[in-house]
């Protein structure tokens, strides 16, 4: 596993904890709270094991994987950045795209 794989990797988990971090933020309450910070990056696993996961049935072809990828590293972004984190939404999305784009552009797997 090379740097661009790694840092994919660590996209991938940012990608999650930024949905946690809006799930928790979003809400008023500890329930309601707890609920969205675990149920958001649960469907982001969920979409993730479906269609992009290496060993999946389903996974798409290497285009619209890039695709979805880069739909979900967005709306994480987005997410964060309405908890009143811009920046950190901003960092997000940019490193996990150029990170798709540099994997993409090597023929590797996404």
């Amino acid at each position: 596993m090379g740097f661009w794989e790694a840092l994919a990797f660590g996209c991938e988990l940012a990608m999650l904890g930024a949905l946690g971090v809006a799930g928790w933020s979003a809400a008023d309450g500890t329930p309601a709270r707890l609920a969205l910070a675990v149920v958001l990056p649960c469907v982001a696993l969920a979409v993730w094991a479906v269609w992009l996961a290496p060993r999946s049935a389903r996974r798409l072809g290497p285009a619209p994987r890039a695709g979805v990828q880069i739909a979900l590293f967005v709306l994480a972004g987005l997410a964060l950045a309405a908890t009143g984190r811009p920046w950190w939404g901003l960092a997000v999305t940019a490193v996990s795209i150029v990170d798709v784009a540099v994997l993409v552009a090597r023929g590797r797997e996404v």
